[in-house]
């Protein structure tokens, strides 16, 4: 067993701790006593990964729940828990408050357990779970506490997994086999190759194979390519772009800074309270937390422990879709302890609407050239390989180039007028999601001149937009999932914790599957589900379509509450902002021409033609560039696949919201010292801005305080 292999390393590593027993004895008894009433102990502990290496990541705290006990490890070999002993207690309880609060998410039951709590389980695990996105989770088993031979408690984790990824985004075509062998430094060439050079097509991977000594056929790297993709699967965007651990390590660097900053005491700008706008257009749900009156390890500030989730109604909601919603019908804003600003209500239905999907396709594209054409800029698309960006490509290319298709790719194009109008930014990850089209659309028409290719270096560099010229307008995919459905549809054909919308499918009434899972969840708590349904029933009614199934009201929910959200999250990466910066990037999407195509009946039965097939979601949009490219292979087998939330979840640059002044809010490069914000923003600032006393949350209190009767965080103990 590789145990008893490694066993002595461990052993001497753990001796060598032991010689800190002296210094480290007050240490470990202020923390015990920080964390009293929230863990019955604090273990030192030391966590190896699935590889057996110790992991000696900056966040230390993990904590193990049972049914009778709650234990907290503390990570012997983590270089701040090395450091924490030499600090003051103020500063140290401010560090050990950040480490806490950085990392608290649920923690599920096995899905065939009949009872499944939520639970605060505070897991880093290499990375910082924090911010609007919270999709890197591990759920730990309880247990006996697992020892070394001397004694040490020890966890195995696994860094690499990820929560609701339940797909893969690769759609590999079927080819003929080209026979050929490759060593595996070759195929780790091969992968780097098309990173860096890709966007060139597959003789550019040759070429740049050939200078390092591989002699391959532009067809050999292709298939060897589709090889790699149908063997890895999921594993392939690692490959691409870093292992997720060499990602996240962002996260442990700003969680380094934000500790740094709490230890120089870095002097910050405070912010006037006058200077914040009346409302948030963009929030975090920590920020709810952050703002709630009772502050204390047992309500972390950072975190969204069940009583916050479960008396702020919209927060749980945010909670469970790992994305803060604004309802644009105005309805579930008004009970938010939040105060919330729309800036795209919901427009009402037009029953002379009959335009169908090719139409405003095409229309919008025409505007968009416009557009423009009257500010003297280039249109760059960011084209992600997915069905919503390859459509809208398509709708642009056929507003350019009306005669040209890729069936007749000799055809020679006049580009002397088109030349450069259209530039496409794509990465590998692009081209390995759809190879086809842009073997035989992009680089036909950029031989001929009539578009331009960059690159990528790889989805990261999205972010870095805003540094790009300000000649272009930026043409994004987004709000094209909100048009059609939801990623969580995803949900009813692979096994997650959603387990009800697995086991009854999207026609099932939505009361039998989205309302179990919250509860199931803990996300709404059985006492509360009347005043749930009475608070959530009027916002169904605001639907122009009646809501009645599970495909129905995930639907509604992606447009009606997290439009907003997507249209504004390429915003969030700027540390200031200004009305301007929102016209550099524009969604095709986001028009009321689709959402009222979205609206007509017949078209909300078309969005996804068959329930139980995941492969016919957005079919209209897949027979729009079926009709353009012939390609039946991608009309067959493409599956939604995200794209930009990914860029988001690997984000390090933290906020905790935008006002309707466009104030980015945000305090220290991770948002976790409450001593850091309320350095920036005194006197309450924050709370004085956009907290509302008479939301939902404080009703829920009041309500539990008077039927309960004891303390709300006893029930979870």
């Amino acid at each position: 067993m590789q145990w008893a292999r490694l066993l002595p390393t461990w052993t001497q590593q753990c001796c060598q701790g032991r010689q800190r027993v002296c210094e480290l004895s007050a240490f470990l008894s202020f923390i015990k006593q920080h964390f009293s009433g929230v863990c019955h102990d604090v273990l030192e502990s030391v966590f190896f990964d699935q590889n057996g290496q110790v992991m000696d990541f900056p966040c230390s705290l993990v904590v193990l729940h049972n049914d009778s006990q709650r234990n907290l490890h503390l990570n012997r070999h983590s270089p701040i828990v090395q450091r924490l002993r030499c600090f003051g207690h103020e500063q140290l309880q401010d560090i050990l408050d950040i480490m806490w609060c950085s990392g608290v998410w649920p923690s599920f039951t096995q899905l065939q357990i009949s009872e499944r709590r939520l639970h605060p389980t505070c897991l880093m695990c290499g990375r910082l779970v924090c911010g609007p996105h919270k999709q890197m989770v591990q759920p730990l088993p309880s247990g006996p506490v697992r020892r070394l031979q001397d004694g040490t408690p020890f966890l195995k984790l696994n860094p690499n997994r990820m929560c609701r990824r339940i797909s893969d985004p690769w759609m590999v075509e079927a080819v003929q086999l080209i026979q050929c062998s490759w060593t595996a430094e070759e195929s780790a060439a091969l992968v780097a190759s098309v990173k860096l050079a890709g966007h060139l097509g597959w003789d550019g991977v040759k070429e740049h194979l050939l200078r390092q000594g591989i002699t391959r056929t532009s067809d050999q790297c292709q298939n060897h390519w589709r090889e790699v993709c149908s063997a890895k699967a999921g594993d392939i965007r690692d490959e691409l772009s870093g292992t997720v651990g060499e990602r996240w390590r962002h996260r442990d660097n700003a969680i380094s800074a934000e500790i740094d900053a709490v230890l120089e005491e870095t002097p910050s700008t405070d912010a006037s309270s006058s200077d914040l706008g009346s409302g948030l257009i963009i929030w975090s749900p920590l920020l709810a937390c952050y703002l709630a009156q009772e502050i204390s390890l047992a309500r972390p500030p950072a975190s969204l422990l069940p009583e916050q989730i479960q008396e702020d109604f919209l927060v749980g909601l945010s909670a469970f879709f790992r994305t803060p919603l604004i309802d644009r019908t105005g309805v579930l804003n008004q009970d938010c302890s939040l105060r919330l600003h729309i800036l795209d209500p919901v427009p009402q239905k037009q029953a002379s609407f009959c335009k169908d999907l090719s139409t405003v396709m095409d229309e919008r594209a025409v505007s968009l050239l416009s557009l423009a054409d009257t500010k003297c800029c280039k249109l760059e698309v960011l084209w992600s390989g997915g069905i919503d960006s390859t459509s809208l490509l398509v709708a642009l290319l056929r507003a350019l180039h009306p005669g040209w298709r890729p069936s007749e790719a000799h055809q020679l194009i006049d580009s002397a007028k088109e030349m450069d109008r259209l530039i496409v930014r794509c990465s590998a990850d692009s081209i390995a999601e759809y190879p086809w089209f842009h073997e035989h659309v992009l680089l036909p028409l950029e031989k001929a001149g009539a578009i331009a290719i960059e690159t990528l270096a790889d989805s990261e560099e999205v972010t870095m937009l805003w540094e790009g010229p300000q000649s272009r307008i930026t043409v994004t995919g987004e709000c094209g999932d909100q048009i059609f459905g939801s990623q969580l549809l995803e949900a009813a054909f692979v096994p997650s914790e959603l387990y009800p919308i697995y086991h009854l499918g999207l026609d099932a009434p939505w009361q039998d599957t989205l309302l179990q899972v919250l509860l199931d969840m803990g996300v709404i708590r059985p006492e509360y589900k009347d005043r749930w349904l009475a608070w959530f029933t009027p916002f169904v009614a605001q639907s122009p379509v009646p809501i009645i199934t599970t495909f129905d009201v995930l639907w509604w929910l992606n447009l009606a509450c997290k439009w907003q959200t997507v249209c504004l999250r390429l915003f969030q990466r700027r540390p200031h902002l200004s009305w301007s910066d929102l016209d550099r990037i524009v969604h095709f999407f986001q028009t009321e021409d689709f959402q009222q195509w979205s609206f007509v009946p017949e078209n909300h039965a078309a969005k996804m033609a068959d329930h139980k097939v995941w492969s016919t979601y957005k079919q209209p949009l897949k027979e729009y560039i079926f009709c353009y490219t012939q390609d039946r292979s991608y009309f067959n087998d493409k599956l939604k696949a995200g794209s930009l939330c990914q860029v988001n979840d690997a984000s390090h640059f933290v906020i905790m919201g935008i006002d309707n002044k466009l104030n980015v809010l945000r305090f220290g490069p991770t948002c976790l010292s409450r001593r850091q914000m309320d350095k920036k923003y005194p006197k309450d600032g924050l709370r004085a801005a956009f907290w509302r006393e008479n939301g939902m949350h404080a009703q829920c209190r009041a309500f539990a305080s008077v039927t309960l009767g004891f303390g709300r965080f006893q029930q979870y103990k």
